[in-house]
């Protein structure tokens, strides 16, 4: 027999027992009913505020647990999100100290004890976030120094005895109670025996199983909402017709609707339940057939783009048992790490053929750069060299959008301020964008400095103001605006890449015809596009996109359609003060008479660099790598330069090169030269300090630029390597 029909045949059975003394006891137990249901409805009120009270006692116990592994956590290893069991922590102390406070409200010694654990759990979380606070700021070893306290230990202590003296307290008090209880049932049974001589037996029958039956219903009932509301899921039950049974507050939460909209017997969409594909698929439930016996799994929109988990349980009376989750922020990380595996997968397709390619256009743009002046005067020759000489460039640029979409591109930063920078870029910024297009720049007063690569930047500015241009085919106007932002705790938590800081804050505006939902999604995937065939490579954002990211700042892009678009930049300010840099040589060609130690693994490129550098005077003594190199330097070969690539095969690297070079010489001036140099000379993204790098390919004006400046500059010893290619 189940349990159900176990309880149904008890209350019958009581039923008939009490039916045939009823009238006689009827005053009786009016007297009864009178004197102890009050009592025994505030014994049973205060019998929950101690339950209330236990079981807030041990949220909060689990909570401080959970506060303090998150801390550990994030102190081992560095992470931010091992944050995560403290940040919920933190924010749900707040609401167990008010229910504690409400469940002990009546007692005036555990609202004593509520002070001192008040006072405990302060000291205790400002321990904790002292040490996140030092672990951000300062590194492991001043957190450790604040943990070595003992601070956080004795605190720790202190909470657990306060909340062990308030969970005793309450068992004391729930004890008697339950005496008390009992005392009083022992007294209501015998005034039943007392006043039931004639019918007794019957009597006391039926009220002992009326209140056993009645007694198990509501432990069941009680028992089965306190699991409910104890899982962090939106659970319902319902019956054969799909109408609720018992559901907890996590499930009217998903739906958008307050608890009082939802009642026993209810359907589980009400007309105050918003319009979603959740609310669509539970009306389904109400009315599909219930012969199937198969769970079922979905994932629906939610409320306000969320996006919710649907398991359907049939149970064997016909009934089924709803599980709602909502899985919104689990769909966010999985398409943010599907976003860094494709970046990952580009990088490596771009790594794998950036070295080979750059090393190729190398030799096409300078064999070009040779043969235009060895043709003398003709014009048709010479179209047809630009002719190629542009589209050698123009695949050079593309191997350049996706390296630093990839952001695996050498940037070189410095500080700056970037008010002079943009208004040296303005002149460019119109000329490209026509006369069709207004350009307005305004620069907020007392700018920050920050630490960028200027000439990357001014890229990525002309890059954005040529998209505004595309955008506006019939004119507008172009807005760009330099200011300081500082991103708080909250923006982080909506956008998991940025960290909360200060930021110097870029955002280029233009009029025209914006985008939609669809094509927002996809603006910074590579080689996506809304041009024509022919008119674009999909590579401008995507490229914007991973110079800021590369340079530790933050991208976003707020556009409607017809509404035209915002781009912004954050790139983290710098408290360094501004560095002065040479500007570069303007010279078309500067020549020379130095001797130049040209070392590279490549015959071809070795030797069209050699033509170029000899035809711009220099002497050449060439070697194929590493080694031959050094054999020169060490038999007492005089050089001025020396021009190495740094990815070369061989115990000997470009970098390990100018290392040992400059042992033998430390005047000795390096240039460094590569198609792809990632973890060669290039960390994090970023040149190493001391070091100058000429990436291939190059013109014949940019060789004879890059070679004066570092011959005219003085020498400089390339610090220790850091990795070997």
């Amino acid at each position: 027999m189940t349990r159900r029909w176990k309880v149904r045949s008890e209350l019958i059975l009581a039923l008939l027992f009490g039916a045939i003394p009823l009238i006689f006891i009827a005053g009786i137990v009016a007297f009864q009913l009178a004197r102890n249901v009050p009592e025994a409805q505030r014994a049973r009120a205060n019998t929950m505020l101690s339950f209330a009270t236990i079981r807030t006692v041990s949220a909060l116990d689990e909570a401080m647990q959970d506060a303090e592994r998150g801390q550990r956590g994030y102190l081992i290893t560095g992470r931010e999100d091992y944050l995560e069991p403290y940040q919920h922590a933190k924010e749900r102390l707040p609401q167990l100290m008010l229910d504690l406070q409400s469940a002990t409200a009546r007692y005036a010694d555990q609202q004593q004890r509520l002070l001192k654990l008040q006072a405990d759990l302060t000291t205790k979380m400002n321990e904790l976030a002292a040490t996140i606070a030092a672990m951000r700021q300062h590194g492991y070893d001043a957190a450790r120094a604040i943990v070595d306290t003992d601070l956080g230990r004795q605190s720790m202590e202190a909470i657990s005895a306060d909340l062990a003296a308030i969970g005793e307290a309450a068992n004391t008090r729930l004890t008697d109670r339950l005496t008390a209880s009992a005392d009083a049932e022992g007294r209501v049974t015998k005034t039943f025996i007392f006043g039931s001589v004639v019918s007794a037996a019957g009597l006391l029958i039926g009220a002992l199983l009326l209140a056993h039956a009645l007694r198990r219903a509501t432990i069941s009932e009680e028992t089965l909402q306190a699991t409910l509301d104890s899982v962090r899921e939106g659970v319902a039950a319902l019956d054969h017709r799909g109408r609720l049974r018992a559901w907890n507050s996590e499930f009217a939460a998903i739906l958008g609707v307050s608890g009082d909209d939802l009642h026993v017997g209810a359907p589980p969409v009400l007309a105050g339940v918003r319009d979603s594909e959740v609310g669509a698929h539970l009306r389904e439930l109400g009315t599909m057939p219930r012969h199937t016996g198969r769970s079922t799994l979905g994932e629906f929109a939610g409320r306000e783009g969320s996006r919710v988990e649907i398991f359907h349980n049939p149970a064997g009376d016909g009934g089924s048992v709803v599980t709602l989750l909502d899985v919104t922020e689990r769909r966010k990380t999985e398409e943010m790490l599907g976003q860094a595996q494709k970046l990952e997968a580009v990088g490596r397709m771009t790594g794998g053929v950036a070295h080979d390619f750059n090393n190729l256009l190398t030799v096409i743009i300078g064999g070009l750069d040779l043969l235009r002046r060895s043709i003398g005067r003709d014009p048709e020759a010479w179209q047809r060299i630009d002719m190629m000489h542009s589209a050698a460039e123009r695949a050079a640029r593309l191997i350049r959008q996706l390296l630093a979409f990839a952001r695996r591109q050498p940037l070189q930063p410095e500080i700056v301020n970037l008010g002079p920078v943009i208004q040296e870029a303005l002149p460019l910024i119109r000329r490209a964008v026509g006369e069709s297009v207004t350009v307005e720049c305004v620069v907020a007063g007392g700018l920050w400095n920050t630490a960028v690569d200027s000439a990357e930047f001014q890229a990525a500015v002309l890059n954005l103001a040529i998209n505004g241009r595309d955008a506006m085919p019939e004119g507008g106007k172009l807005t760009i605006e330099l200011g300081n932002a500082a991103l708080d705790d909250a923006y982080a938590a909506r956008h998991a890449e940025v960290e909360p800081g200060q930021y110097v804050m870029f955002a280029i505006t233009d009029t025209g015809s914006g985008m939609d939902g669809e094509t927002l999604a996809h603006a910074v995937d590579p080689f996506f596009t809304t041009k024509s065939p022919g008119e674009g490579t999909g590579l401008g954002l995507p490229q914007v996109y991973g110079f800021a990211k590369q340079s530790g700042g933050h991208f976003k892009i707020y556009s409607e359609a017809g509404e035209g678009t915002t781009v912004k930049l954050y790139l983290p300010r710098s408290l360094a003060q501004e560095t002065v840099q040479a500007r570069p040589v303007a010279e078309a060609a500067v020549t020379g008479c130095e001797t130049v130690l040209l070392v590279d693994d490549d015959d071809i490129v070795r030797t069209t660099v050699a033509l170029m550098l000899e035809d711009l005077g220099y002497r050449v003594v060439e070697a194929p790598g590493g080694a031959e190199a050094l054999a020169l330097l060490r038999r007492g070969e005089k050089v001025d330069l020396l021009f190495t690539d740094v990815v070369m095969p061989g115990p000997v690297s470009g970098r390990r090169l100018a290392e040992e070079a400059g042992k033998i010489d430390p005047a000795l001036r390096v240039l460094f030269t590569s198609g792809y140099t990632e973890n060669a000379i290039i960390h994090h993204g970023r040149l190493d300090p001391g070091l100058e790098l000429l990436s291939k390919p190059y013109t014949r004006d940019q060789l004879a630029a890059k070679l004066r400046r570092v011959l005219d500059s003085e020498p400089k010893q390339p610090p220790a390597a850091t990795a070997t290619s």
